[in-house]
């Protein structure tokens, strides 16, 4: 029983003792893991500094580079500029050769022209001195006389016309002057009143001295604005914003499109319309679809949302932009840190594994009452009394 218990002891003596050195052995390995981590992280730190040297200087290469190439593209520059300024010259040489002769023949042609209008101006001239003495016999009584409904001119002042003002407001004016009178004198008061470029249309019109009608007609084809509203109000249909168009000279546009197609309609509706063609137009899908909820009144409360809308996309993308290169510059480096710090660990991890599976190989479990190895003493397959007589041997 002493035997037994002596070797018992002397067996917990070499566990402890092996125990002991297994310890001081994991610390010396913890150590020399430690050591060779802060070597490598040592290591990495080096090489992205050596990294980042290199990338600095190939930044300096980069800006060498790009000052040889400002260089040669001025070079490119200059030497096309002197080409072409030679090219220049020489095709202004060529040029003023062919004006010369240009002009000569120009020259002929001006004084053909020159004799055409002067016999066209005295033909005015003394056409015009014709109808403004038939006006002067017609304005001698001084009084307006009546035949029934109808009444002539007296020495009254009828507003000319040039062709430079509206003619449906200058025909509303001239009416309301020459109201009671007859056809033959309206038509001799109208070519009376004509001045400047009107005065052509007499020319296209054989009997306007007699027939009030053709030229009223005549003046309404040449100056009238009544057949172009459908012009304006089909181009008012495809409107849309251009690319590089702003809001506010869309807006306007859009305004002075919507006055010109009803000229004549309520201040209300020319609202209405207006807000509409602005929304239906918009380039912005996103824009137009807000504005026309809102439900804006005028146009220029619809100008004034789609403003702010585009300046706060413009602001949101700026600052998406900048938060995400913030965080690419970021992420970049740290990425590069981790793994180099995954890959110190795996090595580490490895190496400890391998240490670890060797030094289980050298110390096998063993049971201590029946010696065998491969389990421990509490799961020891013999009975009691087998355990208790191999002790006893």
């Amino acid at each position: 029983m002493e035997d037994s218990m002596k070797q018992l002891m002397e067996m917990l003596s070499a566990m402890k003792e092996d125990i002991k050195r297994s310890q001081e052995e994991t610390k010396e390995d913890i150590k020399r893991g430690q050591e060779e981590m802060k070597e490598d992280m040592k290591r990495g730190q080096e090489e992205m500094k050596a990294s980042q040297e290199e990338m600095k200087a190939s930044q300096e290469e980069v800006k060498v580079s790009q000052e040889e190439m400002k260089e040669d593209i001025k070079a490119s520059q200059e030497k096309l500029l002197q080409e072409t300024k030679t090219a220049m010259e020489e095709n202004n040489t060529k040029l003023e050769t062919k004006l010369n002769e240009f002009e000569q023949v120009v020259e002929e042609e001006i004084n053909l022209v020159k004799d055409d209008v002067k016999a066209v101006k005295e033909e005015m001239n003394k056409k015009i001195e014709d109808l403004e003495t038939k006006f002067a016999q017609l304005s001698t009584t001084g009084v307006i006389k009546t035949e029934g409904t109808v009444t002539t001119p007296s020495k009254v002042k009828v507003p000319t016309f040039d062709g430079k003002v509206s003619w449906n407001t200058y025909l509303r004016q001239f009416e309301a002057v020459v109201r009671n009178w007859r056809e033959e004198d309206k038509a001799t008061s109208l070519i009376a009143a004509l001045r400047g470029e009107a005065l052509e249309v007499l020319r296209t019109i054989p009997e306007a001295s007699t027939n009030y009608a053709m030229l009223t007609s005549a003046l309404e084809r040449r100056y009238g604005d009544a057949h172009l509203q459908h012009v304006y109000q089909a181009q008012l249909r495809s409107r849309r914003q251009r690319f590089e168009e702003t809001l506010q000279q869309y807006e306007a546009d859009i305004s002075r499109m919507v006055n010109l197609a009803y000229p004549t309609a309520p201040a209300e509706v020319i609202e209405q319309l207006s807000v509409s063609s602005f929304i239906e137009g918009l380039r912005d899908p996103e824009i137009g679809q807000l504005v026309r909820l809102a439900r804006h009144k005028t146009i220029s409360e619809a100008l004034a949302q789609a403003l702010e809308i585009e300046a706060a996309k413009q602001a949101s993308r700026g600052t998406s932009k900048i938060r995400q290169d913030r965080e690419r510059k970021i992420q970049r480096p740290c990425k590069n840190l981790v793994d180099s710090i995954k890959d110190v660990l795996e090595k580490f991890t490895d190496g400890q594994n391998s240490e670890d599976s060797t030094t289980n190989r050298r110390r096998p479990i063993r049971c201590w009452t029946c010696g065998v190895e491969g389990h421990v003493r509490s799961r020891c397959p013999q009975p009691p009394t087998e355990q208790n007589q191999g002790n006893a041997n």
